[in-house]
């Protein structure tokens, strides 16, 4: 037998993990990728990311993921409230809402 450990596993090898930031995932290509590393819950690979900063410091308050590039069917699809992961998991965060249109442009 030998006393060599084997090499740890590349992650790069592992396929993505699609993200939508502000986007639908039914007619738009997603924002992002992520690596889906097996045995690692989706929820902490994306909670990752966000504290790496792959996703810039502004996000959105809803996320989508999948394992699909173009998911097809609801169960393809995760959607994430990220206000209630970062508040889950603990992190530091501020909540703001932007306004895309005054009301009066809305009505026309």
């Amino acid at each position: 037998m030998s006393s060599q450990k084997s090499p740890e596993p590349d992650r790069t090898n592992y396929p993505p993990l699609y993200v939508w930031l502000d986007s639908d995932p039914r007619v738009e290509p997603p924002d992002a990728e992520i690596e889906d590393v097996p045995g690692v819950p989706d929820l902490e690979l994306l909670v990752a990311a966000i504290l790496d900063g792959r996703f810039g410091s502004l996000l959105p308050a809803r996320m989508a993921i999948s394992p699909h590039r173009t998911p097809t069917s609801p169960n393809a699809l995760r959607r994430i409230d990220v206000g209630r992961l970062l508040r889950d998991r603990g992190i530091p965060h501020r909540q703001r809402f932007e306004i895309r249109r005054r009301p009066a442009d809305a009505q026309s």
